[in-house]
Formats: structure tokens, C-alpha cells, sequence
């Protein structure tokens, strides 16, 4: 019968690790907050335009695929009355056709914004990645944590200031011209 060990559990085994031997040896533990280096580094607020225009070129697509949709079902509700049986079940599988149409294109819109989040922040995220480690290397950090904010499932509930190594990051990010 496999065990299983929570991320909690784990990452609260390591830290009383760390607690243990910084008797022995000092420890430096850190965090950093990888959505405000988004937010505050030139490099990620360019990410944060060039995707949010991606987004809003999808979404007129969209709406224009929908303004179409509104007027079929507008016509064809128009000329139920006078139309045959034949005529409005013509009228009608057109519109399932296009509907149908209409949620593969949906869904395909947002496979493709989801596929260059991933592909824009991938690199983003490389890039602080190895700004951490650089910080960290250069100021025998031993552990650098995630800093999520307020939301559901993150770790870090409460640190001093002196621990958050974000403006650091930033400041590296925008002083190496990381544009």
C-alpha cells in the first residue's frame, strides 16, 4: 500500500529541516512574488499588452461570429410564420450548423490564447527562474519560496519584508534591459 505525503506535509518536513540545522549553520530562507514581477518589470507588463491585444483581436472575432448567429435566429424567427415546414426546417439545421460552427471556432479561440499564455509566460517565467538563482547563488540563499499572494492553496501566509526578494528581481529584470 503506496503512503502519500502532502506538498504541505513535505514542505513543513524540509522547513523543520532547515529549522534543525540552522543551529548548526545560519540558513537564509527567501520568497518571492513571480505575479508582482509580472505586474512591475517593464519585460512583464510588455507580456501582459501583447497578450491582452491577442486576446481582445480573439474576442472581436468572436463577437462578430455571434452578431451573425443573433441575426439567423432573429430571420428565422421572423419568417417562421410565413415560411413552410420545409423552408423552416431548412432555416433551422442551418443555424444548428452555424451554432455548431460557432462553439468549435469558441473553442478553438481559446485553446489558441491558452497556448500563447503559456508560451509568452513560459519564458517569462525561465527568465525569473534564473534571476532567483542568481540572487539566491550570490547571497548563500538556501531556499527561495513562492509567494502567491491571498489566493486559495498557497504556502506562504506570512513573511518579513526583509525575506521577499521580488524588488530584487524586478530591479535585476529592468536593469539588465529586459525589455
Amino acid at each position: 500500500m503506496k503512503s502519500r505525503i502532502s506538498i504541505p506535509a513535505l514542505l513543513g518536513a524540509i522547513l523543520l529541516g532547515l529549522v534543525v540545522s540552522a543551529a548548526a549553520a545560519e540558513v537564509k530562507i527567501a520568497v518571492v512574488s513571480p505575479q508582482q514581477i509580472l505586474d512591475d518589470t517593464k519585460k512583464g507588463k510588455k507580456i501582459k499588452q501583447l497578450l491582452a491585444e491577442y486576446v481582445e483581436t480573439r474576442q472581436r472575432t468572436i463577437q462578430s461570429e455571434e452578431a451573425e448567429l443573433k441575426k439567423l435566429e432573429a430571420e428565422r424567427v421572423s419568417q417562421e410564420s410565413v415560411s413552410s415546414a420545409s423552408a423552416k426546417q431548412e432555416k433551422e439545421k442551418m443555424f444548428e450548423q452555424k451554432l455548431a460552427a460557432y462553439q468549435r471556432r469558441l473553442q478553438e479561440l481559446d485553446g489558441e490564447v491558452q497556448a500563447k499564455k503559456r508560451e509568452a509566460l513560459g519564458a517569462f517565467t525561465k527568465a525569473i527562474e534564473q534571476a532567483v538563482q542568481q540572487i539566491a547563488e550570490n547571497e548563500n540563499i538556501v531556499l527561495v519560496l513562492e509567494k502567491g499572494g491571498s489566493r486559495a492553496g498557497t504556502l506562504i501566509l506570512y513573511n518579513q519584508d526583509s525575506l521577499d526578494l521580488t524588488g530584487r528581481v524586478i530591479k535585476a529584470f529592468d536593469s539588465k534591459g529586459e525589455q
